[in-house]
């Protein structure tokens, strides 16, 4: 059952207990009525009375309803005056006439009561005038009664919709507190890591001038790492964004490594297109990818490398990852290399790039994949 025919339904069952509720009114009425006639006036309880009491209540509530519900709502205004008073006129004229109708018809002929004891002409207008004049108070008051319920009603909504929005900003400027803790808390521990990068780089140069003349493959190692490391702690990871180009380049240099560490027994099927020059992207998203990617990855099986594409086009990054789960528990590199995990990189990716990214995981029981897409220029 869709929405839209629910809505119906329920709105169905909702007017005919609405009308339900002013027929029982109007017959409770018609009796109480009927009763003061017979107990004040000594009206006989008959079946021509209670067929006239039906006719006459009938009458008056097409007038109740008339004023109430159709003449009130479209013309009862200072634009309207004239349509009101040429409408009201023809709802008062309408109600003589049908009573006048059932004292001559209704009476006289179906029910076959005497003619003296029928109303005339001039008895009939002063009980029409004098009867309208209760119906017309009544749905006057019936009206405003409804209006107020409704205007009450929407002022409840509007308020309602309005705290729910301020929930709404609350939530929000609570989750940005949260991410400017974890952004405090993530400079304060890169800062400590800090004490000293030069003596590490020093240090690190210094085993390279060492190893390099006993084996050339383990001085590139070393240099690329301290490569990576200058890198990695140099103040522009403070920043918000960085030069895309550059996180690229050390993506290739971690890559580099990994196949260095593992002696080339590990295949990575690495593509890339686009001019990656002139864009800035928040720092340690795509080594975070990669790092899942090693992280989950079977990676010893030729058929199976981890597929690795970064795509610019039309000022849109495409950077995706594909590989086979390992069927053991233990990953290939240590859990959490920089710390931030996946969870930490979207929330901050919101922050810093709004709706314009999106990041997909796909975990299934045999393969892994992430597809993030950056808008650089978004409409």
């Amino acid at each position: 059952m869709t929405e839209n025919k629910m809505n119906v339904e329920v709105a169905l069952k909702s007017d005919s207990r609405h009308i339900g509720r002013h027929v029982i009114i109007w017959v409770l009425y018609t009796i109480y009525f009927s009763l003061l006639l017979h107990f004040f006036y000594g009206e006989p309880i008959n079946i021509q009375f209670i067929v006239l009491s039906i006719v006459y209540r009938i009458a008056d509530a097409m007038l109740f309803y008339g004023n109430a519900f159709f003449i009130l709502p479209r013309y009862f205004t200072t634009k309207k005056i004239f349509q009101f008073i040429l409408s009201f006129s023809v709802l008062l004229l309408l109600y003589f006439l049908y009573r006048l109708i059932a004292e001559k018809y209704v009476s006289g002929v179906l029910l076959g009561l005497e003619k003296d004891k029928l109303l005339d002409i001039k008895q009939m207008l002063s009980l029409t005038i004098f009867n309208a004049n209760t119906y017309i108070m009544f749905s006057f008051g019936y009206y405003y009664a409804v209006k107020s319920i409704k205007q009450q009603i929407e002022i409840a909504q509007k308020e309602i919709a309005i705290a729910e929005k301020d929930a709404e900003i609350a939530r929000q400027d609570a989750e940005l507190a949260i991410l400017a803790k974890e952004k405090t808390l993530a400079e304060m521990a890169f800062l400590r890591a800090q004490i000293n990068p030069h003596f590490m780089y020093n240090t690190l140069n210094m085993l390279y001038s060492k190893v390099r003349g006993a084996s050339k493959e383990a001085g590139n190692i070393i240099l690329t790492f301290a490569e990576m490391m200058r890198y990695a702690t140099s103040t522009r990871m403070q920043q918000d964004t960085v030069d895309l180009e550059g996180e690229l380049d050390f993506v290739k240099q971690y890559l580099e490594l990994q196949k260095q560490r593992f002696s080339n027994n590990i295949f990575i099927d690495f593509e890339e297109s686009g001019d990656f020059s002139c864009y800035r992207i928040m720092p340690m998203v795509l080594i975070t990818i990669i790092e899942n990617s090693f992280k989950h990855g079977e990676l010893s099986e030729p058929e199976y490398p981890l597929q690795i594409r970064a795509i610019i086009e039309d000022d849109v990054l495409t950077f995706s990852t594909w590989n086979l789960k390992r069927k053991d528990e233990n990953p290939i590199t240590d859990k959490g290399q920089t710390g931030i995990g996946m969870d930490n990189i979207k929330k901050r990716l919101k922050v810093v790039h709004g709706d314009a990214q999106e990041i997909c995981v796909i975990d299934d029981k045999d393969d892994y994949a992430v597809i993030f897409t950056l808008n650089f220029n978004p409409k």
